[in-house]
């Protein structure tokens, strides 16, 4: 049989009829089911990008994930590498079902659902871990600075009480060690030489007086000339020698009534000392008293006699136990602070009056119900974490939180003991639920806290604050004005730059402007500041420098979060011999000008970073 060739026409035909058969029958990769309900597709770390088709994200590269219209079907994620499939795609305009808190439902839930979906896969892709909620000894340790003083119920002044000369000086100068009975002066006195002669002279009367009463009449007058002699300053042995040796001197010795050292000799020999001059002062400061400040908010974990250790820079290494004798009842109403005294044994009088100390009071609070930390999201009022459902379900529930404890909050309401939440990436899990609209219930109304932001119009959201930049630049002048004055040791000038400071924070807060994909981020930040404002005013630099440590912290975490441009560049400098709180600053120039130790090393610290280069 002979077999003739095809033509050539017929081949490519069927090829091209074969070709439109197969691109029917095809659907587009990683998608099951109708795309006709997909609205649109977004990146969960840039909710700001849309786009019609699927692909990648133009600024991290990452997968883009659908967003189902309102009413439509499911559509799926993209099938993860061990084949499992998303449940609970995001529909334009879902909103969240009332929370339940404690297990509790509520009493009018919204519609919607109160569960998002992220699967395993995509979890371990941007690093997800869980912690359960457990009970824990929670504890903590509240830092303060304070100044050593002296124990007043050991410190004794002398003053003359009768009029004379100084004789002869036994102590010269302050910080000489006395023992106990050591004799500290001599005082020349014509009338303690009347005073002694009077009660030598009712002695011998008592003597020779023959009847009971007459006896008794002049020992009544000799018990008030010993009390007379006695408050001249007259110690009970020297009132005893007199009696035995019956011969009065104007000579009168004081002597050191206890062990300790030399505050003060504000005298000289030879000079003349009326009654109310002081003449020496001696103070045992084998225990010393340690005067602290703590704030308000903190006076519920402080007790009198819980331990407290006590550092100084002055011996590095070394640490002081001590226990809190005293709580003052009365609040400072600028600083918002209380006084607390704290007693310390000094055997070694390693710790001298006026000397500044770092406290450090450890707080217990028993076993509790604790989270970590990096477990809660602060939205500003409002706290929230995620719970494992199991199988790629989130739910976001608020909770009440307690005090913090190091690295742990204690639970008031809102968990249960065993439950799974959400420990770490919890902003990523929060860049999710958004795009499922699974938050949309807790963000907080217009009015509470900050201001709802207004987010810009364009599709790229990595860009700086833009809106809001310019409100910038008044802060940082706010800012550079309180450091200098801290680097110049000018108190008198911090609070009212601190108070500049905070109203240029205000306009900022009320106007910022930040974009979709940094939002949380950045109210977080803003925060953050704001409670770091909160110590201020103070009273002391060494307050102010604290506090200012904090301040710039929260303040550089701010800027590099929003680099905006600046009129000069922005320096970040650190001083490594500061301990007290961070000690990193900003400067528009990299010449040393330390806020922290101020003159006495102005030029410790260097250059660690730079946050923002110069306008053009």
């Amino acid at each position: 049989m002979k077999c003739h060739p095809i033509p050539q026409q017929i081949v490519v035909a069927f090829a091209l009829v074969l070709t439109m058969a197969l691109a029917a029958c095809s659907k587009p990769a990683g998608l099951s089911g109708a795309t006709a309900d997909v609205d649109y597709w977004t990146c969960t770390m840039h909710p700001s990008v849309h786009s019609k088709d699927p692909g990648e994200c133009p600024i991290c590269s990452m997968d883009l994930v659908p967003v189902v219209k309102k009413g439509g079907g499911n559509a799926a994620h993209p099938s993860g590498p061990e084949g499992e499939q998303a449940s609970g795609v995001a529909r334009a305009g879902d909103s969240l079902a009332g929370m339940a808190i404690d297990g509790q439902k509520p009493a009018a839930p919204n519609t919607g659902v109160s569960e998002f979906s992220v699967p395993v896969a995509r979890q371990q892709q941007i690093g997800v871990t869980y912690t359960v909620v457990e009970k824990r000894p929670l504890q903590d340790a509240i830092r303060s600075v304070g100044m050593a003083a002296p124990d007043r119920k050991k410190e004794w002044g002398f003053v003359a009480r009768v009029d004379g000369y100084v004789q002869k000086l036994e102590v010269t100068s302050p910080g000489e060690r006395v023992e106990k009975g050591q004799p500290l002066m001599t005082l020349y006195s014509p009338d303690l030489r009347t005073a002694e002669r009077e009660l030598v002279d009712l002695l011998a009367a008592r003597d020779r007086s023959p009847s009971p009463p007459d006896k008794a009449s002049a020992t009544r007058l000799i018990e008030s000339s010993e009390r007379r002699l006695e408050q001249w300053n007259l110690m009970e042995p020297q009132v005893a020698e007199l009696e035995r040796s019956r011969q009065p001197t104007e000579f009168l010795t004081l002597y050191s009534p206890f062990t300790g050292v030399v505050e003060a000799v504000p005298v000289q020999q030879g000079r003349r000392v009326t009654v109310g001059d002081r003449l020496v002062d001696v103070v045992d400061l084998s225990e010393v008293w340690v005067w602290a400040q703590f704030y308000e908010n903190e006076l519920s974990m402080v007790q009198a006699g819980q331990p407290v250790v006590i550092t100084t820079a002055a011996f590095p290494g070394h640490t002081f136990a001590g226990k809190i004798g005293l709580l003052d009842p009365f609040i400072n109403e600028a600083q918002r602070t209380a006084k607390v005294r704290i007693d310390v044994p000094n055997p070694e009088l390693k710790l001298r009056p006026g000397m500044y100390l770092n406290v450090d009071l450890k707080v217990d609070a028993g076993e509790r119900l604790a989270i970590p930390v990096s477990a809660v999201m602060p939205t500003g009022a409002r706290s929230i974490v995620f719970i494992d459902k199991g199988n790629g379900k989130l739910e976001g529930r608020i909770v009440q939180l307690g005090g913090k404890f190091g690295d742990f909050y204690q639970v008031q309401g809102g968990l249960k003991e065993g439950e799974r939440v959400v420990a770490s990436a919890n902003f990523l899990i929060d860049a999710e639920s958004k795009v499922q609209g699974a938050l949309k219930d807790f963000e907080e109304p217009p009015g509470e806290g900050f201001p709802t932001p207004v987010r810009p119009a364009a599709a790229n959201g990595s860009g700086p604050l833009q809106p809001a930049e310019r409100l910038y630049e008044p802060l940082i002048d706010a800012y550079l004005h309180l450091k200098d004055a801290l680097a110049q040791d000018k108190m008198d000038e911090v609070n009212a730059h601190v108070a500049e400071l905070g109203h240029r924070f205000d306009e900022l807060a009320e106007a910022s402007m930040q974009p979709a994909d940094r939002e949380t981020d950045h109210r977080a930040h803003l925060a953050a500041f704001k409670a770091a404002l909160a110590p201020f005013p103070v009273a002391t630099l060494d307050q102010a420098r604290i506090h200012f440590g904090e301040l710039s912290a929260q303040l550089i975490h701010l800027l590099g979060e929003a680099r905006p441009a600046s009129k000069e560049r922005l320096y970040v400098l650190k001083c490594p011999m500061w301990d007290k709180s961070p000690g990193s600053w900003i400067q528009r120039s990299n010449k040393v000008e330390n806020p922290f130790l101020g003159s006495s090393m102005p030029e410790c610290g260097s250059t660690v970073d730079v946050i923002a280069q110069a306008a053009p």
